[in-house]
């Protein structure tokens, strides 16, 4: 996820509206202007960004675009996943290493 000192306040204005929940305003949940499916949230708490990967641009072969870029270092907020995920990334309850730990990093191949 990145920094959020590298991230600005309400990023891609022109393409993203933002909306802070009135009982947790705290946190920005951002979406798309044209469709209104949600990209991402920010918790300033926290001071941390989710990506909602299951919405992100994907190539003619279904493979997420700018991967590099965008690549996860865990699984957070498991408990609620859309779907079960073997990969060798952890998986935690809340945010990476600031909450309990559902499945410890696995080294080796995918």
């Amino acid at each position: 996820m990145p920094k959020a000192d590298r991230v600005s306040q309400r990023p891609k204005e022109h393409v993203l509206d933002a909306f802070s929940p009135p009982e947790k305003p705290w946190k920005t949940r951002f979406r798309c202007k044209l469709c209104g499916v949600c990209v991402a949230s920010r918790n300033v708490k926290a001071t941390k960004w989710s990506i909602w990967g299951a919405q992100l641009e994907r190539d003619g072969d279904g493979k997420l675009k700018r991967w590099d870029a965008l690549k996860p270092t865990a699984h957070i907020f498991y408990g609620t996943r859309m779907l079960d995920v073997d990969d060798k990334l952890g998986k935690w309850s809340g945010y990476e290493n600031a909450s309990q730990c559902l499945a410890r990093p696995r080294s080796g191949p995918d």
